[in-house]
């Protein structure tokens, strides 16, 4: 029968133990900041997802007023009016929730017709900004575009589609909401 000698045996223990405590703090540093990144992407998507969503919804709100009759004896007494008004319930509504309505937010009335084949939503179709002489049957909405700037426009890059383009600091969400003149 062998004898094992404590100390060599106490020693090649801590050994083991200093090596494996050396091995989770590599593991630690390695995975540290890639749970950090997902963490922080996982922020700036709700964020992005947020910022989309109010922007979606402040259209809505300028789309309803800018539907809304107008004339002598009404609340608003000219086309003019109104579409101030939806530009100010579109700018209040942003405010309000939280998006900054800065230099990167544009709001623009605009109305669209059908091309050549009177349907709408096709490549054809003519959409005019700011237009006047709006009458009923038209089809008037607000369009909204938005510089999201974020500190990591990589990953947020997959909201990216024909409305939305990268910047280079973040992107710009792009949002039209129409509704039918009554």
């Amino acid at each position: 029968m062998r004898r094992y000698d404590r100390k060599a045996v106490k020693n090649r223990n801590l050994r083991r133990r200093i090596v494996q405590r050396g091995q989770s703090m590599v593991e630690f540093a390695v995975l540290l900041p890639i749970f950090f990144a997902l963490v922080f992407s996982i922020i700036e998507i709700g964020r992005a997802w947020a910022v989309k969503q109010a922007l979606t919804i402040a259209a809505r709100e300028g789309a309803r007023v800018l539907v809304l009759p107008y004339g002598a004896g009404l609340i608003y007494n000219s086309e003019d009016v109104v579409q101030q008004a939806a530009v100010t319930r579109v700018n209040s509504y942003l405010n309000s929730s939280g998006v900054p309505t800065g230099a990167g937010t544009q709001v623009t009335v605009v109305r669209i017709t059908p091309g050549n084949d009177a349907t709408y939503n096709t490549g054809d179709d003519v959409l005019e900004q700011n237009y006047s002489n709006g009458k009923r049957g038209d089809r008037v909405g607000i369009q909204i575009t938005h510089n999201f700037d974020t500190a990591l426009p990589l990953v947020l890059n997959m909201f990216n589609n024909t409305n939305n383009q990268y910047t280079g600091t973040g992107i710009a969400m792009g949002v039209t909401c129409y509704m039918d003149h009554e």
